[in-house]
């Protein structure tokens, strides 16, 4: 018969903790999204009995953003600096996403928003309904963002959304206002400088070894066995 210690490290050998940095404004972070979801349904086909935790960790990119936020089209434009450039990104994007099972509507989005106040939210869903709840409230914005045209800068727009997700709307707004005079982001840089994530989306599993940008789920899903080791 084994003792409780050897019961709970064969437990913890078969959970693997996976720390996902993300923005809500980045399209490839939505399908690095998809993609981390794909990998897990492969670890599962193979491993019934592995579960796999995903922490989702904010990184805003604009955080100096104004909180109305500005208009969409003229950002990309003169951040990639013509048109074409504009379209050709967007072709990239839009053939890898639909291989995710994603389809970008970047035409009709009419605002970049500063993403702080919905990071804060997905933050409250967490201390609510932990990291399953997260998941859902992530995709909810993503699609809001990508596919529906909101405004996910709006206070009243998030705490709309929230309640849709058992998240009381007072509540929410309250938590959501009081922190926008304050410094907004100390501890969600410091988290990503600590494991050496400069951009997203990202990926680090139990080797801290950060994974940059989109990755194949089949990498992804090798990556997380390896960790069991």
């Amino acid at each position: 018969m084994s003792c409780p210690a050897e019961v709970d490290a064969k437990t913890l050998q078969r959970r693997i903790a996976v720390e996902f940095y993300f923005d809500l404004v980045c399209p490839w972070c939505l399908i690095g999204k998809r993609q981390l979801e794909q990998a897990i349904d492969l670890l599962r086909l193979g491993y019934p009995d592995v579960e796999v935790v995903v922490q989702w960790k904010s990184l805003p990119l604009l955080p100096d953003l104004p909180l109305s936020g500005v208009p969409f089209q003229a950002f990309y434009l003169k951040r990639l600096g013509s048109a074409s450039a504009v379209e050709a990104r967007r072709r990239q994007v839009r053939e890898v996403g639909l291989a995710t099972g994603v389809e970008f509507d970047f035409e009709h989005i009419e605002l970049m928003p500063n993403t702080i106040a919905a990071h804060r939210l997905i933050e409250h869903a967490g201390q609510s309904g932990g990291h399953a709840l997260q998941a859902q409230l992530i995709d909810r914005l993503f699609d809001a963002f990508f596919c529906r045209n909101e405004d996910i800068g709006d206070l009243q727009v998030l705490a709309g959304i929230g309640e849709a997700f058992g998240l009381e709307r007072a509540r929410t707004l309250a938590l959501l206002v009081a922190p926008m005079h304050g410094t907004p982001l100390p501890r969600w840089l410091d988290d990503a400088r600590h494991q050496g994530i400069a951009g997203v989306p990202g990926f680090v599993l139990k080797d801290r070894v950060p994974r940059m940008g989109a990755q194949p789920p089949e990498e992804l899903a090798m990556a997380m066995l390896k960790s069991l080791a």
